[in-house]
């Protein structure tokens, strides 16, 4: 992001120092403890309390309990992870859960800290557009929002002197520059109107660092004379801080930092040296100009100034700055600090340094492009709405342009037929090599595919070892301890997790097998004989479902179905049953419907037997969260995942399909059945 950690910091405190106020002290009983009459809970005390504790990962852990037991609502539990995300850096996770905000109706908002949560959010979430450069998204997401908060009667969303100021802001950047002077007009009215009836010092900073925003915003896009009047209404603002009677000392250091250093940037762009180095000497003094942050974010002055040796100096504390504030190695961050450090260092004749700055950019460079894939995938699945907005608007405007399409198509076509007469002409010249072409093309796809594949389920297969691995290697060390004690409830939890763990590598080595042998097209031999109803038992006992307390499971096996024989392989019979049983447990898991925002009942699968003169049937269905008709045929292929959320290698359907064929039966998706998923598998009764 374009600004420091602590800004953010200081950002989200004061919000949730506004949140915290609703908490008054006239309280009623409630479901949770207490609820106040703005409804401000015993929840959101508990959140509060562990997030001024800055341990933000416990704080996430708590927020998905209090969510869990149903005693925060979906807006509140969006407003406090993303703050908690933004804190630790997961700026693309907080936009994924900002994106849910439109799927929420303000007027269905029952408290005012529901209310208060939505708006800030909202604020938040414009804020981190704009700082990620998609200034059309911004302001498209504030006039949204907007909209819907004038519908409950809430009307200064747009009108508040921060999104004025990001509005601005984006429009600046989008060349509307009258746009952007109306905003910036509207941002200074929401200030006078803030500090006509507010005093506390908070308010002056606030309102203080809204026009500090629009001073760097105009000393950017190289307005001067636009910044000067608002450096001058900041000295106002300063001069009436330290006269009043509830001056801050904090407030007003940061305050005379902020103006000092933009003086300082903007007569430097002037060319007014003497004035820049005044200006920025009067930064220095302050007690925030020493803070690491700050340190780090004045060194460009100093670069422009030519003092590279400062500047070298400044970036000694770099790394501990990164490490301090949770900055991952992206490009992103290689631009913004480790290029100007690698400057720096050079200028100043720091060969070494900047060489070894170098070395760190190369060495991180992978990590960063995939880091830099997997946002970019972030962002495309979180923007795919506007974009289709942005194509119906498009299409709109094709529509009132069509006497203009007609003289194209018209001159098209034209050029088509003379294009089609030459391609007549040539076209058994060159029909062998567009053959040809084609199926490379062809192969070259399926290699590619395959290639994506493959990567994708060397992955999971990391992924899936990895987890029981680290349990294990965990648990051993904790048993391994000297003079440990460990209570007997506490060693046999242990074993069982240890057993648990073992059995899951276990079965990942076996699916690993059968994946192996059903693909060599090994033939299995089938010459055991057993009953369909005590295949369908077998099956049902190792797979374990009946232990699941989640789900009902229920067998339904008719009488003939005990006294007929099927002649198979007992074992891959068995284990094609038991793959569809744990595709079954696995897709109707809480997990698996939070993760697809679907409301449920309690999970049932069932298992029913039929036999004809010639076929046994086996069909296991569920109530999961389902499979889409088009996708009946692609959850069969090898390593294929339709959810990459999802535990497991995407192999187990694959498996269990081969291992039928192969027995010269067959498992399809019932695509009739829409309260789940139903697979049925059939079986000749004599091979």
């Amino acid at each position: 992001m374009k600004k420091s950690n602590k800004n953010l910091l200081t950002t989200i405190l004061l919000t949730l120092l506004v949140l915290a106020s609703c908490n008054n002290e006239d309280t009623t009983p409630g479901s949770n403890g207490f609820i106040d009459a703005d409804g401000f809970t015993r929840a959101d005390s508990i959140v509060n309390d562990i997030g001024d504790t800055r341990d933000y990962k416990r704080t996430l852990e708590v927020i998905d309990s209090l969510e869990q037991r149903g005693e925060l609502p979906l807006v509140r539990t969006i407003f406090y992870r993303t703050i908690s995300y933004n804190l630790l850096g997961q700026y693309n996770t907080s936009l994924r859960l900002y994106a849910q905000l439109a799927g929420i109706d303000p007027k269905e908002l029952k408290t005012q800290i529901d209310i208060d949560s939505y708006i800030y959010s909202y604020n938040n979430y414009v804020r981190v557009l704009c700082e990620m450069g998609r200034y059309d998204l911004a302001l498209r997401e504030a006039n949204a929002a907007d909209r819907k908060l004038k519908a409950i009667g809430f009307n200064e969303f747009t009108d508040h002197h921060d999104i004025a100021q990001i509005m601005g802001e984006c429009q600046l950047y989008l060349g509307q520059a009258e746009q952007a002077a109306k905003s910036f007009e509207k941002a200074l009215k929401a200030v006078h109107k803030r500090l006509a009836t507010n005093h506390d010092p908070l308010d002056y900073r606030e309102c203080q660092k809204t026009m500090n925003a629009i001073v760097k915003i105009y000393i950017v896009t190289k307005r001067y004379d636009k910044a000067v009047p608002w450096l001058e209404m900041q000295d106002s603002l300063y001069n009436a801080l330290a006269t009043s009677p509830q001056r801050d000392s904090v407030f007003l250091d940061e305050m005379k930092a902020d103006i000092s250093y933009s003086k300082a940037r903007l007569a430097l762009a002037q060319g007014r040296k003497d004035d820049a180095e005044h200006d920025f000497n009067e930064y220095q003094s302050t007690q925030l100009a020493k803070q690491l942050g700050s340190i780090i974010h004045s060194t460009p002055y100093l670069m422009l100034t030519g003092r590279y040796e400062d500047a070298a100096r400044n970036y000694h504390e770099l790394d501990h700055f990164l490490k301090e504030s949770g900055y991952k190695a992206d490009f992103e961050n290689f631009g913004r600090y480790m290029i100007p450090k690698f400057r720096a260092n050079l200028l100043a004749g720091h060969v070494d340094s900047a060489l070894h700055v170098a070395t760190i950019v190369a060495e991180y460079y992978d990590s960063a492009l995939v880091r830099q894939r997997r946002i970019d995938s972030d962002l495309l699945t979180t923007f795919y709405d506007t974009e289709g907005k942005e194509r119906q608007i498009a299409e709109q405007r094709a529509e009132l342009s069509q006497q203009r399409l007609w003289t194209v198509v018209i001159i098209a076509v034209i050029l088509a037929i003379f294009v089609a007469i030459y391609l007549m002409l040539r076209r058994r010249a060159f029909k062998e090599l567009n053959e040809k072409n084609r199926e490379l093309m062809l192969a070259n796809e399926r290699a590619e595919e395959s290639s994506r594949m493959k990567t994708q389920f060397i992955q999971q297969i990391s992924h899936e070892v990895r987890t029981p691995l680290n349990v294990l290697s965990g648990f051993s060390q904790v048993l391994a301890t000297p003079d440990i004690k460990i209570s007997n409830d506490e060693l046999q939890d242990i074993s069982r997790k240890i057993v648990e763990n073992s059995n899951r590598i276990t079965t990942l080595v076996d699916k690993m097998l059968d994946l192996s042998m059903v693909s060599s097209n090994a033939a299995i031999e089938c010459h055991d004989t057993i009953s369909p109803a005590d295949l369908a038992k077998l099956a049902v006992d190792k797979s374990g479902i009946q232990q699941i307390a989640y789900l009902d499971f229920l067998l339904q096996i008719p009488p003939e179905a005990e006294t007929q024989s099927l002649t198979t392989n007992q074992e891959s019979a068995m284990k094609a049953l038991m793959l569809l049983l744990d595709n079954a447990i696995k897709f109707t898991h809480p997990l698996a419907f939070r993760r697809q925002q679907i409301e449920r009942t309690h999970a049932r699968v069932t298992m029913s037997v039929s036999t004809t003169q010639q076929e046994v049937f086996f069909v296991v269905e569920d109530t999961g969260i389902g499979i889409a008709p088009e996708h009946a045929e692609k959850i069969f292929d090898e390593f294929l995942q339709l959810d990459d959320y999802a535990d497991g290698t995407g192999i187990g359907l694959s498996i269990a399909r081969t291992l039928a064929r192969h027995m010269n039966g067959d498992i399809v998706l019932d695509t009739t059945y829409t309260n789940g998923a139903r697979f049925v598998m059939s079986l000749p009764l004599k091979p």
